[in-house]
Order: structure tokens, then sequence, then C-alpha cells
């Protein structure tokens, strides 16, 4: 009978126990350093997006001369800036001319500021600082929904 209970083989409830938790701890670990780059990978594409809406400005305001924003129907307003870049573009003073679109929406979808908008949660939208003078603009994704202006730079 006493080598009955010694030639047993397998593991003990109390093993099974502990690999588990293991197990549970590495999994909680894993998922927490998932989550920061998941995070960390949408801020970076934010701001590369805003980089493209930047180079998209700047091309527009060099090919009209268009340093003032003028041709835009809201010109203090980010979000009608990004959805009107993904159009043709009316510079008044140019006789009807038109320019763009300088940027391009998603593959099967109509010009909309959705196209381009912050994808990071805590990214509210997009701070637009143009440069008459230089022929130049800088766009930054911003936390705060009232930091999301258009203003002149100096």
């Amino acid at each position: 009978m006493k080598k009955m209970l010694k030639n047993q083989k397998g593991f003990s409830l109390v093993e099974l126990l502990i690999v588990i938790a293991i197990m549970g701890v590495l999994a909680a670990v894993a998922f927490s350093m998932f989550a920061g780059v998941l995070g960390n990978s949408k801020r970076r594409a934010d701001e590369r997006t805003a980089d493209q809406i930047a180079k998209a400005l700047t091309a527009y305001m060099v090919d009209s001369g268009d340093s003032e924003l003028e041709a835009f129907s809201d010109s203090t307003d980010p979000k009608v800036i990004i959805k009107e870049l993904q159009e043709d573009i009316t510079y008044p003073e140019d006789a009807g001319k038109k320019y763009g679109p300088y940027l391009t929406p998603k593959e099967g979808s109509t010009a909309s500021y959705d196209n381009f908008e912050p994808q990071f949660a805590d990214h509210a939208g997009y701070k637009i600082t143009y440069y008459p003078s230089l022929l130049k603009a800088d766009v930054e994704p911003v936390e705060d929904a009232s930091a999301a202006t258009v203003e002149e730079g100096t």
C-alpha cells in the first residue's frame, strides 16, 4: 500500500494554485505594458497628423500667397480649416483660381474634420499658429478644447 502512494505522479493543489497566481501576475504586468504602448502610439500618431496639417497649410499659404488665411470660411476655427484643406480652396483675389486639396481624406470618405481628429484620449483638438511673414504654419495637439484655436504668430 505504501508503495502505491509513493508512485503517484502529478501536481498537488497547492502547486497548481501557485502556478496560476504567477501567471495572473505576469498577465497583469503584460496588460499594463501594452496599454502604455497603445497610448504612446496614439499620442505619436496625433503629432504626425499635426505635422501633416501644418505642411498642408504651409503649402497652401505658399501656393496662394494667402498669408492671412482669408479664403477659409472661418479662419478662427481649426476644424473648419482642416476640413477645407481636404477640398478645393478658392482665394478671392485670384479671380476664382482653385488651390488644393492639400489633405487627402481617408479612402472612400468625404472631406471632414473627423478624418484628422486626434486619436489620443487626452487630446481635444489642434492649435494652429500661422506666421504670415514666413508663410509658415505650426500645428500641435492640445488637451483642452478651449486651447484649440487659430492664432497669428509673431
